[in-house]
C-alpha cells in the first residue's frame, strides 16, 4: 500500500482542485471543506486497499484517521498565511 503521506498529499490536492467552484466560495461552502477532506481521505485509502490488495475496512478506517490529520493541517496552515489585521 501507499504511505499516508501520499494519501494526505493527494487528498489536499484534490480538495484544493475541486474548492475552486463557486459553491465553495460561500460562508457554508467553506464549512464543508473540512469535511470533503475527511471523506475524500478515506475513499483514498479505501481505493489504495482496493489496487494494493489490502483490508478494506482497515483501510477505511485508517483513511479517516489521515482525512482528520489532513483537515487539522489543513487547517492550521490557512490560519498561518491569513494576514493579521491589527485593531
Amino acid at each position: 500500500m501507499l504511505d499516508s503521506f501520499i494519501v494526505v498529499g493527494l487528498t489536499i490536492v484534490i480538495v484544493n482542485i475541486i474548492k475552486t467552484a463557486p459553491c465553495f466560495g460561500t460562508a457554508r461552502g467553506k464549512l464543508v471543506i473540512p469535511l470533503l477532506v475527511f471523506f475524500i481521505a478515506g475513499l483514498l485509502n479505501v481505493a489504495n486497499a482496493v489496487v494494493f490488495s489490502g483490508e478494506m475496512l482497515v483501510a477505511l478506517r485508517d483513511g479517516l484517521v489521515l482525512g482528520a490529520a489532513a483537515s487539522g493541517i489543513y487547517s492550521m496552515g490557512k490560519k498561518k498565511l491569513e494576514p493579521k489585521i491589527d485593531a
